[in-house]
């Protein structure tokens, strides 16, 4: 492990220092993209914070991305670091290049070829020194079965002390109070390791954030039901993004906000960019190699993703703040039944059938494209039980492979060609038929 200021120097985190002020710059010139620059206000913001905790010698806490940073904002001077985040975050914001790095690291370091990208986006960033030393770390076995990998790595790459969340396959009561549980123990953990007080007012207050950011999610998708949709596709993954390192925070509640006050102004104003031939329900991994494919679909195919697997967030009820119990209770009812992927993809298969099909009738979709992580074993074992469903339900379904983090899987040019094929031989096709009738 390298010191605390030794992070700093390396390329990831230049790449992000010297291109988030860019492309401010470059969102400026949209007056009425309020989520853009409000995400990227929040990346900067969380960049200069974990600068400036390092250089104070704060402590941070590592975690995986199926996790949610509320018992960490409660522990007041603590930073919360998701270890997938770097190069997420270089992937939106800073250089693929550097991304590619990551993989490369992972895998030459034994990580295997057709393990998921996102740990080896975390197992490479650790070995490449890219991260502040933890005064612990927690894992959880969520979203998938595979960032179980991360979090070991994360253990023994470290060597810092390590809290293990298990979450359960089962759909009940009980498995909500049994990680619930596991959250109060997590509190005693924290409060060790951190030398922090977990103070529950200050988490009623984060859970009170955490909630206002979760109302006001809810808003947004509401204002994304619209025909056509007024906002960018490539804007509604970043609910996900929220949830994993700024849920309970006041970054989180104002990138909330700002998705919500774009998507209701240009939709009040009746905004068109581009003529709306078609919706999807975008199901399984985003693009983000290259978030301006999703310019390309609007622009030159008139296709719009007005929600996706990691936009959705289930409305099954929010943090009860009135004691210590119920507001750990809440958090574990987040991470089990609510939390992007975690919610879908444990368990049984029904719920992910019925979340796709939840969201192609509330959404006003035309069709399904499932973009098949290569790495996701979970949703490839169920391909054939989700294709009989859409099948069922009259849903024209695209299904193709690729990497959501590394373009050399599939290139662009083969996606293009996939998704122009389907849209304008199938599903453009199909709709003038339906209205003719």
């Amino acid at each position: 492990m390298k010191t605390r200021r030794d992070f700093l120097q390396s390329p990831p985190w230049r790449a992000l220092i010297d291109t988030i002020p860019v492309l401010q710059r470059f969102c400026a010139g949209d007056p009425s993209g309020h989520g853009m620059s409000a995400l990227l206000r929040s990346a900067r913001g969380y960049v200069d914070a974990a600068i400036a905790q390092a250089e104070r010698g704060g402590p941070f806490v590592w975690y995986n991305l199926g996790f949610n940073p509320e018992l960490v904002y409660a522990l007041g001077d603590v930073c919360p670091l998701t270890i997938e985040g770097l190069g997420v975050m270089n992937n939106l914001l800073g250089g693929i290049d550097h991304t590619l790095g990551m993989i490369d690291t992972a895998q030459g370091r034994g990580v295997p070829a057709d393990c998921c990208s996102a740990d080896k986006l975390a197992i490479g960033a650790i070995h490449q020194g890219c991260y502040p030393p933890p005064a612990c770390t927690i894992g959880i076995n969520t979203p998938c079965d595979a960032q179980v990998l991360a979090t070991q790595a994360m253990a023994e790459l470290t060597g810092a002390p390590f809290f293990v969340i298990d979450v359960p396959y089962y759909r009940d009561d009980s498995t909500i109070r049994h990680v619930a549980a596991q959250l109060a123990d997590a509190c005693r953990f924290l409060e060790k390791h951190t030398g922090r007080r977990l103070d529950w007012d200050r988490l009623r207050h984060v859970c009170e954030l955490s909630n206002q950011t979760t109302e006001t999610i809810w808003d947004w998708l509401e204002w994304r039901k619209s025909v056509p949709l007024a906002q960018s596709s490539k804007l509604v993954a970043f609910t996900l993004v929220i949830q994993v390192l700024f849920a309970g925070s006041q970054d989180g509640l104002d990138l909330a906000k700002a998705l919500l006050r774009e998507a209701r102004e240009r939709t009040q104003r009746q905004e068109r960019f581009f003529e709306e031939r078609a919706r999807a329900i975008w199901y399984q991994d985003p693009i983000w190699t290259d978030m301006q494919i999703y310019d390309w679909l609007e622009r030159d195919l008139g296709l719009t993703v007005p929600v996706d697997v990691f936009g959705f967030y289930a409305q099954v009820g929010l943090i009860d703040t009135r004691t210590p119990e119920s507001m750990l209770y809440g958090l574990a009812r987040k991470l089990v039944d609510c939390h992007p992927m975690g919610r879908q993809f444990r368990s049984d298969f029904d719920v992910y059938l019925r979340d796709f099909l939840h969201m192609h009738e509330a959404w006003r979709a035309d069709c399904g494209i499932f973009a098949g992580h290569i790495a996701c074993k979970h949703a490839w074992g169920g391909i054939g039980l989700f294709k009989e469903a859409c099948r069922r339900a009259d849903i024209p379904l695209l299904v193709f492979e690729f990497d959501m983090f590394d373009p050399r899987v599939t290139p662009y040019d083969d996606i293009y060609f996939e998704v122009a094929r389907f849209i304008d031989e199938v599903v453009v096709p199909r709709r003038r038929r339906k209205g003719a009738a």
